[in-house]
């Protein structure tokens, strides 16, 4: 299967230059922030190290998070625990594995959905690259042999 565009240009940032396989690279990874878990999976799986698990956890982000998500739920379970407003972000202890504040680089990701497939929240989605111009003079992408871009990321 061809590189899109952005695969491409991504390509050339890898070590080496070259993939044994293309399915996926160049995926938009799109993050909901109030769906995640902080469980650091998308870090563990992330080939490009564009995840990384955070050693603080921001309690604002339970209290700010909406009312429907699971992160809303717990804040509103939080807030009718609590004392007094948080003073800001809290270590997390090492053995503790949920609930850290994930750093995310888009300048390190490849768009390959690796995040994606192994997020148990679904707070990650890899949606298929979007797809090229048609070459002048093919007036349908399928006739003119392009790979169709759906299902490729996750």
């Amino acid at each position: 299967m061809p590189l899109t565009h952005r695969g491409r240009e991504i390509l050339s940032r890898v070590p080496g230059g070259t993939l044994q396989s293309t399915v996926g690279v160049g995926c938009e990874i799109v993050r909901r922030e109030e769906l995640c878990v902080g469980c650091g999976k998308c870090a563990t799986n992330c080939p490009s190290g564009a995840s990384e698990r955070g050693d603080y956890f921001d309690v604002n982000q339970l209290l700010d998070a909406p009312a429907g998500s699971r992160r809303g739920a717990l804040g509103s379970a939080l807030r009718r625990l609590m004392r007094h407003d948080p003073d800001g972000p809290v270590h997390v202890p090492e053995r503790v594995t949920v609930y850290r504040t994930i750093l995310y680089d888009d300048e390190k990701c490849l768009g390959c959905g690796t995040c994606a497939r192994g997020c148990p929240a679904e707070a990650i989605e890899a949606l298929p690259p979007k797809a090229e111009a048609a070459p002048t003079g093919a007036a349908d992408p399928a006739a003119a042999g392009a790979p169709a871009s759906e299902g490729v990321c996750a």
